[in-house]
């Protein structure tokens, strides 16, 4: 045992669990923990403009790196800018540990561990002395790091911090991945091998378990297609023949061939497949809560995505022979009748266009939650797992700048561009200031139509014309990232975003492009 404080105790432990960059605002409460950060010399302190920031840059970390990162803010107002970003990385099962003080109502003590965070984290704990510390942090990170990984929540008084007492510091836990049990594999293969025309539903959960390789060797076994949430492109690669790409059910010849599969294998996703009724749908999910639920599907199995897919190819091959690749050339046949319309429109045919042919293989894509980015949903190929990163279900408008200053900070050699609209970015725009402080080389593009353009569209469309708060003024967007000291271009048009882009890729320095666009087409 060591004699340390709270601090002390906090920093030590996160170090041990192998936490390696937390994000925060120093402020009041919790110097103590700012100060032994300040000692760690292997652990990165990142502070941000706004607390809004740090769940978001924690957010796009793990999702480019795979591992949890700290956040650290002030109790109440510091911890409520937070809950944003907790919101959206519990919806996308991102875990990051969150630090704050120990009365989130700053004054009603009595309100701390209440019903209301359980939307936002998966565990929450509070220390009473400093020698709790090291416990509590590892049931936090034995919490995240099993199951569905989602955020947890540490409440740690200024008194603790501040106490000195002796410490006893402990050794991460080992947490291998969970697999359903050999019968209920082989009830599932038996199932795949005897359907007529399976597909395969793919989730996040896929890039979460780093099972895009056990998700390649099954579909080709069995020759079935895969079709990708949001969360899930880049699964399988869309160069591969048997990749459908993101399943927009809202276009009417992909709902119609998916109206004809017999079996459907979703794994690590919570999106529902369109139509169960007549079909049997095998539900692979890490998460007991998405295997139970009634109506989603006929068959669950609870485990790793990963790990299930390979004990699914094991029992497969015992039970089958691989079968022909007869289904490719009506995948082939079924992306070009798709791709036709995206070819022909303008401008989000040549834009996206543009950003694909300038983008690496391996480059990193945050889609924000305008035009262009849910265009990008549709049409922009992702070749390797891991690669689009969206706010899924949550929707959450102003996520992607601050999402993808993560991701860079986490990936630092790997493009990472933003797909951004003009009042998405204005949400977190000071962050240009956190990434040219700390040399963040990230590239946001910002496609500016005046407007919140998804939402006014649907006022001329639905409600006669009724416009109402949706026409925006904004500023200058290359003086304004000139003035936070990055690099800024304004792009007119595909040829010149290509332009644009590729130099910021190569020159690697904070870089806002804008693109003036006008009211675009909504087209699936």
């Amino acid at each position: 045992m060591t004699r340390m404080t709270g601090g002390q105790a906090l920093v030590r432990s996160l170090q041990r669990e192998g936490i390696r960059t937390v994000f925060g605002i120093p402020g009041a409460g919790q110097y103590e923990i700012v100060d032994a950060l300040w000692e760690a010399e292997d652990v990165n302190y990142v502070s941000v403009r706004h607390e809004q920031a740090t769940t978001y840059m924690a957010d796009g970390y793990f999702r480019a790196t795979g591992e949890p990162a700290g956040v650290v803010v002030v109790q109440g107002p510091g911890f409520f800018n937070a809950t944003a970003g907790l919101a959206t990385a519990y919806d996308v099962s991102s875990p990051m540990l969150v630090v704050t003080g120990t009365d989130l109502y700053s004054h009603d003590a009595d309100a701390v561990d209440s019903d209301w965070l359980n939307p936002l984290v998966k565990w929450q704990g509070q220390a009473e002395w400093p020698a709790e510390l090291p416990g509590l942090v590892s049931e936090a990170m034995t919490q995240m790091r099993s199951g569905r990984p989602r955020p947890a929540l540490l409440q740690v008084g200024q008194p603790v911090l501040a106490l000195q007492q002796d410490v006893d510091l402990l050794e991460p836990e080992e947490h291998g991945p969970a697999a359903p049990t050999p019968a209920e594999v082989d009830r599932a293969a038996r199932v795949l091998a005897g359907s007529r025309a399976p597909v395969i539903w793919a989730g996040g959960g896929v890039h979460i378990s780093g099972a895009s390789e056990s998700l390649k060797r099954l579909a080709e076994y069995l020759q079935a297609p895969v079709v990708t949430t949001a969360g899930g492109k880049g699964a399988l690669s869309d160069r591969h023949p048997l990749s459908m790409g993101f399943a927009e059910t809202r276009y009417p010849p992909l709902a119609k061939w998916l109206g004809g599969r017999d079996v459907v294998l979703a794994i690590g996703t919570r999106t529902p497949f369109p139509d169960v009724e007549g079909r049997t749908v095998i539900r692979v999910d890490v998460d007991s809560a998405e295997t139970s639920r009634q109506g989603h599907h006929t068959l669950g199995l609870t485990g790793d995505a990963g790990a299930t897919l390979d004990a699914l190819l094991e029992s497969l091959a015992g039970t089958m022979e691989p079968r022909d690749d007869r289904e490719q050339a009506g995948i082939a046949s079924l992306l070009q009748e798709r791709f036709a319309a995206h070819n022909q429109l303008e401008p989000q045919g040549g834009l996206l266009d543009a950003v694909r042919r300038a983008l690496p293989d391996d480059g990193i894509v945050v889609q924000g939650m305008n035009q262009l980015g849910y265009y990008s949903r549709n049409y922009l190929p992702v070749y390797e797992g891991g690669r689009f990163l969206s706010a899924s279900h949550h929707g959450t408008l102003g996520h992607a700048f601050p999402v993808g200053v993560g991701a860079k900070l986490g990936a630092p050699d790997r493009a990472v561009v933003v797909i951004s609209g003009d009042g998405g970015f204005l949400y977190n725009s000071q962050e240009l200031a956190t990434a040219v402080q700390y040399g963040i080389g990230i590239v946001v593009i910002v496609f500016n139509d005046n407007a919140y353009g998804n939402v006014l569209r649907a006022q001329q469309e639905q409600f006669r014309g009724h416009v109402l708060g949706t026409r925006l003024h904004n500023p200058d967007f290359v003086s304004l990232g000139l003035a936070y000291g990055a690099r800024a271009v304004r792009a007119n048009g595909a040829d010149e975003l290509h332009v644009a882009l590729e130099g910021a890729l190569e020159i690697g320095r904070p870089t806002l492009i804008e693109v003036p666009v006008g009211e675009m087409e909504r087209v699936y």
